[in-house]
């Protein structure tokens, strides 16, 4: 566990102090709920702007991390973290810049620098959450303006009269202009507010578990497997931890349910370039998923709004959980902050919030809930998968798509598209490519 200068105490204090303060009715512009990176995010920036906020967070531990994540941050995320100084704290705390290696049977796309509009290098982290949440917590409830009460939890939620008022545990009330629930997957604001989640199915597993002294074969690089049915992650982080992962089709969950640690390694030894495991130190036995069906609300209703996990939680595969929950986060603030500022109804601005997330996320979306549905690379994959082991610049460009700073709208655009073909009609093959590997 990362060291925090002895400030766990002293929030622990303060929060005390916040607790104690529910026992009234407490106003506040904003109600955050859940502490989460979504819901740290939200506060902290709504805060900033100079708005009084509540951050509820059903957890007294400051500490408390979520154990189920890739522990990747998406490079799209970059600009968030900035604005919310977090950037700065994460490389600090040993987070890694990252980048993704990744391999099909084409062969090998090394990963390639990427940059936005302006030119500027973009890249995200590799940080354990066990680091990242305590110090993203303490920035938060930290930030003036921020009123952090931990071990509360939301027992029911009424709106009226463009208010939101949330009686909680311990007994008290709070009152809001506008409600964030960034309290998880199975969120209670979206089950107190009548919200239920849409869902689709996911036709893997996942197997996760943490080490040291990997012998990493490619640098600090990340690196991802693609090899039919199965899929195998090396992600680097902090102080000297790798987290490694497998995912598969459930047909192949039999060998995992006995040994999950075993078959784990067993099963990444067969992927090309692997490292070997067999001196490396594990921290911890695998966590081991065996159903993780896809989910998403609407992202407004009402005067509440939702965020990271609530909002969106979908194939862990991909890595977009953390990133896609700093972003939304920051759309939310930049969206409606400036109608509570000036005392204006924030239902415009809510409206405003939704129509960003759908305009951003639904094409991602889409395309991640389709491939879990499936067993391997559809034609268009195996066009730009193929065509980017081949070429550098199209190699960015699946990069750049990899990392969501680009949408599937240019990904994918006929352009694009005509340019994989022509690249796989005129290049030879990658020197690491294996033909006869399933794909």
């Amino acid at each position: 566990m990362a060291s925090h200068d002895g400030h766990g105490e002293l929030m622990g204090a303060d929060a005390e102090a916040d607790a104690r303060s529910i026992q009234g009715s407490n106003q506040y512009d904003v109600v955050v709920v859940g502490a989460g990176l979504a819901g740290c995010t939200a506060a902290r920036l709504f805060a900033l702007e100079g708005l009084r906020v509540g951050l509820v967070e059903s957890h007294q531990d400051v500490r408390t991390f979520k154990q189920l994540c890739t522990h990747f941050i998406q490079a799209s995320a970059y600009p968030t973290l900035h604005r919310v100084g977090l950037d700065r704290l994460i490389e600090q705390a040993g987070g890694l810049p990252n980048g993704v290696d990744m391999w099909t049977r084409y062969g090998w796309i090394g990963d390639t620098p990427l940059f936005d509009a302006s030119g500027k290098q973009m890249f995200g982290y590799n940080i354990q959450r066990r680091t990242l949440d305590p110090i993203l917590r303490e920035l938060a409830a930290r930030t003036p303006g921020v009123s952090y009460l931990p071990g509360c939890t939301i027992r029911k939620l009424v709106q009226r009269d463009g208010t939101v008022q949330l009686e909680t545990l311990p007994a008290g009330t709070l009152q809001a202009r506008v409600v964030v629930g960034a309290d998880g997957r199975n969120s209670a604001v979206a089950k107190l507010a009548g919200v239920k989640a849409l869902s689709s199915d996911n036709c893997r597993f996942a197997a996760f578990r943490s080490y040291r002294d990997v012998p990493l074969r490619r640098g600090n690089c990340s690196q991802i497997w693609f090899r039919g049915t199965e899929v195998g992650y090396v992600f680097p982080n902090d102080n000297g931890v790798t987290v490694i992962a497998y995912m598969a089709t459930k047909d192949t969950l039999d060998e995992f349910w006995d040994e999950a640690n075993t078959a784990l390694e067993r099963s990444l030894s067969r992927l090309p370039d692997y490292p070997d495991l067999s001196a490396a130190r594990p921290l911890s036995d695998a966590i081991l998923v065996k159903d993780y069906p896809n989910l998403w609300r609407e992202p407004t209703v009402g005067s509440i709004a939702f965020v990271g996990d609530a909002l969106m939680s979908i194939d862990p595969l991909w890595g977009v959980g953390c990133g896609f929950a700093f972003q939304a986060a920051d759309w939310l603030v930049e969206a409606v902050a400036p109608a509570l500022k000036q005392g204006q109804p924030p239902a415009s601005a809510l409206k405003q919030y939704s129509k960003k997330v759908e305009r951003q996320f639904r094409g991602h979306r889409f395309l991640i809930n389709d491939y879990a549905r499936r067993r391997g690379f559809n034609v268009l994959e195996r066009l730009t998968f193929s065509a980017a082991a081949k070429d550098k610049e199209f190699s960015q460009h699946l990069h750049a798509f990899g990392a969501r700073i680009i949408g599937p709208a240019r990904f994918l655009s006929p352009a694009a598209l005509l340019r994989a073909m022509w690249i796989n009609l005129t290049r030879s093959a990658s020197a690491s490519a294996e033909p006869n590997a399933p794909v």
